[in-house]
């Protein structure tokens, strides 16, 4: 009996880190590979490729980027294989096996970790050659003749016990890398699934080390921790960051969810002594700095806290902090949402991140989607459509305004732009200035595609001078720090051809301008760009490629005496 594995993961670069676990606990026992796709794929041709391999088993990964697509896929093998078994898994059908049993057209679901309950339900499959499976009852395994809620749980001692999923021959090239030293949350945030988890449990450190050692000298190039909340247990966090501190490799970095809270003033000190720069990313979750809408959802915080740490982490330069919000939470309305933007836009983290509320099925907020008034999207991922707290306009204003955020804050693009426009802004308006550039948006949108880098920041050029702000200069910097080799402006040049070859030469042949900066004449001739600044002078902009200095060199050169 042929068994694949498969999921859609959402783009090219990710890999499921949910199939290798799969792989590697049932390898041994039964003829199992594991296949994966993007959701960008064609479903016809995903299906064909995995019908070639002649399986009598196929096991999806189902998640809510995917749910959509994978029902479709499942239809498709179905229609041309019925004999086909379907076994659907993830925690998009965990909660609700019934609804994937009826509309899905699979023939089983598995509830929860499923690296052992799959080895059990194969063997049942395997011992069942006629067909009929409705004897078949396993804990947390669901069919159309028995349903079984109960959440599996691993036991991760003996998943630490077998051959690595993150050592496997397939994936040495892979640099996006998915890793995990525990399991569980112990917080009831109501939105979230993990909510319904009851308890944590943690590998091994000894096995956690062996598993970064291995993949700091692989040329993995981001790690992404998937632990709910990973400094949970202070020990153990220092623990890890310190065994990734004495690994230390460029070019590689290391994500983290982190409880601010719980973040002690001596690992903060700590990684302001010792780590090295841009070394690790932390991941905050702060959803609402309202309490009425903290104690809704269950999701206790003390803010003032939160901010002395982040202060501290940002005063250290070490960490690059990544925060979260969420609209549409319960008792949150348009501009109790506004105060909670500026709360903690006001941190000046490198990104903030804007997320929609999305009443994912089994959790409590869906459950009570009608005392609050919530209308959302039947299809996944179940965003929020209007509530009693925010109207449909509210929400696609909000929408707007997370466009907005994105692009020219979270890019990283516009960095002494929105610098020079922050410092300008009074500290309880940032989430009107980032209204008004998504209404800005709104009235003349950008095409759906193919638009330029150029359309971008000459989008944002003519909002701010709109607005009697000129920022001409810092956008011209940014947008140079954009590229590697000199590219063309988004502005119309005032300087003709003539004159700009002029200067490059005359700069090029200044022997002392050249040997006090390291430049050599070709890089002045063939790198660089010359602007004038005013009548004191030129900025020249120097493309340098060869990794040894910033890039590119921005640097002043005086106008020629008369």
């Amino acid at each position: 009996m042929k068994t694949i594995l498969t999921t859609l993961n959402a783009k090219y670069i990710h890999t499921s880190s949910a199939l290798r676990w799969l792989y590697i606990a049932n390898k041994n026992r039964f003829d199992i590979s594991f296949k994966e796709f993007i959701i960008k794929d064609n479903l016809h041709k995903i299906a064909a490729e995995l019908l070639a391999l002649k399986p009598d088993v196929i096991g999806l990964c189902v998640y809510i980027w995917n749910v959509e697509q994978s029902l479709k896929l499942t239809a498709i093998l179905k229609s041309q294989k019925p004999s086909l078994i379907l076994i659907a898994g993830g925690p998009e059908v965990s909660y609700e096996p019934e609804f994937f049993l009826e509309k899905g057209g699979v023939d089983f679901v598995i509830s929860g970790e499923g690296e052992f309950v799959l080895g059990d339900l194969l063997s049942a499959i395997s011992n069942n050659l006629s067909g009929d499976f409705s004897r078949i009852c396993i804990e947390s395994v669901s069919h159309v003749h028995y349903i079984n809620k109960t959440i599996a749980k691993a036991d991760l001692k003996k998943l630490a016990e077998m051959p690595s999923p993150y050592q496997l021959d397939e994936d040495r090239e892979n640099r996006y890398v998915y890793f995990e030293t525990s399991r569980g949350c112990p917080y009831q945030c109501q939105y979230c699934l993990s909510a319904l988890e009851k308890g944590i449990r943690f590998f091994p450190l000894e096995y956690v080390f062996q598993n970064l050692e291995y993949l700091l000298h692989k040329n993995a190039r981001q790690v992404k921790f998937t632990d709910r909340t990973f400094n949970l247990n202070p020990k153990r966090t220092l623990a890890v960051f310190d065994f990734l501190i004495a690994h230390y490799k460029p070019g590689i970095s290391f994500q983290f969810e982190i409880y601010a809270d719980l973040l002690t003033e001596e690992i903060i000190n700590h990684l302001n002594t010792v780590l090295p720069p841009h070394f690790f990313r932390f991941e905050i979750g702060i959803q609402s700095t309202n309490e009425p809408t903290n104690h809704a959802i269950k999701r206790f915080q003390n803010f003032d806290l939160v901010t002395e740490r982040i202060q501290k982490l940002r005063e250290g330069h070490k960490v690059d902090l990544h925060l979260d919000l969420i609209a549409g939470l319960p008792f949150e309305s348009f501009e109790l949402f506004t105060k909670s933007f500026n709360d903690v836009f006001a941190l000046r983290a490198k990104e903030l991140q804007l997320g929609f509320l999305k009443l994912l099925r089994g959790t409590s907020l869906r459950r009570d989607a009608e005392l609050h008034g919530y209308q959302f999207n039947p299809l996944a991922p179940y965003e929020i459509l209007s509530s009693k707290y925010l109207s449909e306009g509210e929400l696609q204003r909000l929408q707007f305004a997370e466009f907005a955020l994105d692009t020219y804050w979270n890019s990283g693009k516009f960095k002494h732009t929105m610098q020079s426009l922050i410092d300008k802004t009074n500290k309880d308006c940032y989430f009107e200035l980032f209204d008004e550039m998504g209404q800005s948006f709104k009235k003349n949108p950008l095409p759906e595609q193919g638009y330029l880098l150029e359309d971008v920041f000459l989008h944002l050029h003519q909002f701010l001078l709109s607005k009697g702000i000129d920022l001409f200069a810092e956008l011209r910097k940014d947008y140079y720090s954009c590229f590697k080799i000199r590219p063309h402006g988004f502005w119309e040049n005032r300087m003709d051809k003539k004159t700009r070859k002029r200067l490059l030469y005359q700069i090029a042949n200044d022997k002392q301008f050249l040997k006090i900066y390291g430049l050599e004449r070709k890089t002045i001739e063939k790198q660089a760009v010359i602007d004038e600044i005013d009548d004191n002078g030129y900025m020249l902009t120097v493309f340098c490629n060869d990794g040894s200095r910033e890039n590119p060199l921005f640097l002043f050169y005086p106008p020629k005496e008369k």
